[in-house]
């Protein structure tokens, strides 16, 4: 059985999945006694096996070997300091976690109001550091990597600062993420996921001053969510045209269209478990791989790809 399929529709991406969260409004269920119900399966499991924070050194430790083992997939003979540095920083993020379900349930459970921040820039420094000293687990960390053979100073120098921004607006933005967790505000940051960041300076030989692309990203940034169902098509360029039916209504015709994809990053408080979110959107070709663009015109494609990335 022969059948046809549209050639515009070759390598383009299924439409993102839609399921619940938390931060989408979703409120528990009630019983009649006003006593909430668990959403499925058996309440006593699912607690008994969810995740605690980890406190004391012992179970640090577990968690940092843990992630050596399970998500770097390295042995201790060819972990250097920037995979014991990985390994922290997703230990940390663990407890990060655990408190971020936790902050986003009792926000929903009081419906609050909601605030959000958009801002270009978000100079929020290097987050171990941070994470460590608000969780108040740095005294903990440091003695249970010591064990292990490293030291933490020498970790968290192997940190690059997040490069989405380098000026008071940043630092601005950042110090309102910070505070507003700190103080238990249900507010959120919104901002961009520049790629090569906004840029680094470079000294030449001569003495003078060079800007060039920051790729902080390079080995990849521990502390980010990657929310691949959360994305929304953007059109840029083109224009407006009526219908011609009887609604009139105007419709938005040509020019790009890109995948715009949403990255979450945690923001802790400090002296409490409340933890924000910093949510970034990275732009994605709305076609993948297409063989059509190999027909003599695959150097267009590249340029399409590349202006995509770069919008």
């Amino acid at each position: 059985m022969t059948s046809t399929i549209d050639p515009k529709s070759i390598g383009k991406p299924p439409r993102p999945r839609r399921h619940v969260r938390t931060l989408t409004g979703y409120f528990p269920e009630k019983d009649a006694s006003g006593k909430e119900k668990w959403p499925r399966g058996e309440e006593k499991v699912w607690k008994s096996a969810m995740r605690a924070l980890d406190t004391d050194v012992d179970n640090i430790t577990k968690s940092f070997v843990n992630h050596v083992q399970t998500s770097l997939a390295r042995q201790p003979y060819s972990l250097d300091d920037l995979g014991a540095y990985q390994a922290a920083a997703l230990s940390v993020r663990d407890n990060l976690l655990v408190n971020w379900n936790e902050t986003q349930v009792q926000y929903n459970r009081k419906a609050s109001k909601r605030a959000y921040y958009l801002s270009l820039e978000f100079l929020m420094g290097r987050t171990l550091d941070n994470a460590l000293l608000n969780l108040g687990l740095k005294e903990e960390y440091k003695t249970g990597i010591k064990r292990l053979g490293f030291s933490i100073e020498d970790i968290l120098e192997k940190e690059r600062d997040a490069a989405l921004g380098n000026g008071g607006l940043g630092r601005l933005a950042a110090c309102y993420l910070d505070s507003s967790a700190s103080q238990e505000l249900p507010l959120w940051g919104y901002g961009l996921r520049y790629k090569y960041g906004i840029f680094q300076q470079l000294i030449s030989p001569e003495g003078n001053q060079l800007e060039a692309p920051d790729p902080w990203l390079d080995n990849q940034n521990p502390w980010e969510l990657p929310r691949l169902d959360v994305a929304y098509d953007v059109r840029f360029y083109g224009q407006a045209e009526r219908l011609s039916d009887e609604s009139g209504r105007a419709q938005w015709v040509g020019g790009q269209e890109v995948l715009a994809v949403a990255y979450d990053v945690m923001i802790p408080g400090y002296g409490t478990r409340t933890t924000n979110n910093l949510r970034l959107w990275e732009s994605k070709p709305k076609r993948g791989f297409d063989l059509n663009s190999f027909n003599g015109k695959y150097p267009k494609y590249l340029t399409c790809l590349w202006n995509t990335e770069e919008a």
